[in-house]
């Protein structure tokens, strides 16, 4: 009976994988398909086209990123507390484990442009898939004397949540897209000139942004196409051994 559900699990397993590597494989096919365009190349495409736009991003108004205070248009900001629990095992004995919990969690972005060697082109990020850069992963410990609980610091004020665990300290991580760095896009051209999501429910195009350039995304996707295949194939394989084995023990 084990055998029969643990195979019934890994095509499961199986499937998933495989749904999710056909779709990263989807992603890496649709931007060798996409032409790419500058700034003034754009007005002879049709609503609703897809493009790619290469350039710099430019934003007169940026944002800044939380604990980094760097210009940005999309930024993803967490604070994690990274402290050791102590409990009871099975055979009553006292272990100590590390765990982490978020303590805060912020995304914000604005339109900002793309320009390039004919112009600007403005993106509006509402509903895209972001790839950005780390450009902040620190660890700070908690200062010795402190409390044990959760504590944040706003203001020069320390809060304290109390608590039988003991705090080790926070990790601080930021990704974003920076001002005035390079930047890929690929998304549906618009009637009002801008480049963004395609309409609710279209399941053949994509909005994607990214720091890393077109060569770099497909080579990283389709490999990770590739691997999400294998590893699908090895489950479904595997999977359908042991329902074969479970059949043949519980007929025995």
């Amino acid at each position: 009976m084990a055998a029969l559900i643990i195979g019934v699990i890994l095509l499961a397993v199986g499937g998933a994988l495989m749904y999710f590597g056909r779709r990263t494989q989807a992603k890496t096919n649709l931007m060798g398909s996409v032409a790419t365009a500058n700034a003034t190349e754009l007005s002879k495409l049709l609503p609703g086209e897809m493009v790619e736009l290469k350039g710099t991003v430019r934003c007169a108004s940026p944002l800044t990123a939380e604990y980094v205070n760097k210009p940005c248009v999309w930024y993803s900001a967490t604070m994690t507390r990274e402290y050791e629990h102590r409990e009871k095992d099975s055979d009553g004995h006292w272990e100590t484990n590390r765990r982490s919990e978020t303590v805060s969690s912020n995304k914000q972005s604005t339109p900002f442009f793309v320009q390039d060697a004919t112009g600007q082109t403005q993106v509006d990020l509402t509903g895209a898939e972001i790839d950005a850069p780390v450009i902040l992963d620190r660890f700070e410990d908690k200062p010795a004397g402190g409390n044990s609980g959760p504590s944040i610091s706003i203001g020069g004020i320390s809060i304290s949540g109390g608590g039988g665990d003991k705090t080790l300290g926070y990790r601080y991580n930021v990704k974003a897209l920076e001002v005035d760095k390079p930047v890929y896009v690929l998304g549906v051209y618009r009637e009002d000139g801008t480049v963004g999501a395609p309409p609710e429910g279209s399941k053949t195009r994509k909005f994607i942004v990214s720091h890393r350039t077109e060569e770099e995304l497909r080579s990283s996707w389709g490999k990770r196409a590739q691997r999400l295949g294998f590893a699908a194939v090895a489950c479904v394989a595997l999977g359908v051994i042991l329902i074969v084995v479970g059949f043949v023990l519980l007929v025995v």
